[in-house]
């Protein structure tokens, strides 16, 4: 497995098998005193860490920035990262920290980025 998987995989608040996802998410919006946003992410067996980031970061911003949560620092957010036949569940800002960790990025070049990421035009295969 390369490194960046097990960067995010073992950051997991909560793993459970990928078919107890739906019942699992329920659970945790059950318990939440504010509903977070649950956003899901297929996490490649292959592949570089450059194509996941391009594939999942942009999306992720812009989605953010729809749900009214701040994609710099999304408190509101529990990513639901797949991968195998698992779903692990991170909070948001744990999963932007693996992103800062892995590329190297201080809170003002994390905001560069996601001004860029939500500055460029949406790839031609993706609904807007």
């Amino acid at each position: 497995m390369s490194d960046f998987r097990q960067r995010f995989l073992s950051r997991a608040f909560q793993v459970v098998p990928g078919v107890e996802f739906n019942r699992a998410r329920r659970e945790l919006l059950e318990r939440a005193d504010v509903a977070p946003v649950v956003y899901e992410v297929t996490l490649p067996e292959q592949g570089s860490w450059e194509t996941f980031r391009e594939a999942t970061f942009p999306l992720l911003v812009r989605y953010l920035r729809s749900q009214g949560v701040d994609p710099e620092n999304p408190r509101l957010l529990v990513v639901a990262l797949f991968f195998r036949d698992r779903a692990y569940f991170l909070e948001g800002r744990t999963f932007l920290d693996v992103l800062c960790e892995l590329e190297g990025l201080n809170p003002q070049a994390l905001h560069f980025r996601v001004l860029r990421w939500l500055s460029e035009p949406l790839p031609a295969n993706v609904p807007s």
